[in-house]
């Protein structure tokens, strides 16, 4: 167990201060003259909240007891769930550019709802309609930043 939060921690690590670099680049609240923040507000303050986690981790795992530090399985019945879900979100990834951002986020949702929450489709359509929507509006409207909205399929 040690081994592996100290590869995730450095993963963790690696992740957040490269979203900074590349998040610092992008236009301000003073590029836009509106007051609005720019896009890379939100990516930054939430790597920011990764490296304390990162930190947090280190630190309690080099405080961690030995009979603590178990073996951990990377082939289970939850963990086939998890690459599964990564798997998905992988092409999630791939499709956006193609497919844009309603239509890509729309199906994603839908999968996830329907896979973890197992409602009636028709409920689970429209939470994932009025999820996609607000996201698109949030981003659109309040963050001021360009969405691909329907990718190929330009209205």
């Amino acid at each position: 167990m040690k081994k592996g939060n100290l590869v995730l921690a450095a993963i963790c690590a690696v992740t957040g201060i490269g979203i900074i670099a590349v998040a610092s680049g992008y236009p301000t609240a003073a590029d836009y003259g509106t007051g609005v923040p720019g896009p890379g507000l939100w990516p930054i303050v939430i790597s920011i909240v990764l490296l304390a986690c990162t930190a947090i981790l280190l630190f309690r795992t080099l405080k961690m007891d030995p009979e603590k530090n178990t073996k951990i399985e990377l082939w289970t019945t939850g963990t086939r769930r998890v690459y599964l879900a990564m798997g998905i979100l992988v092409v999630y990834l791939l499709v956006l550019p193609f497919l844009g951002f309603i239509i890509s986020t729309f199906v994603l949702e839908l999968i996830f709802i329907q896979w973890f929450a197992k409602k009636n489709p028709v409920i689970t359509a429209i939470i994932s309609a009025a999820i996609t929507m607000v996201v698109y509006c949030a981003f659109r409207f309040l963050l001021n930043v360009p969405v691909n909205t329907f990718g190929i399929f330009v209205i």
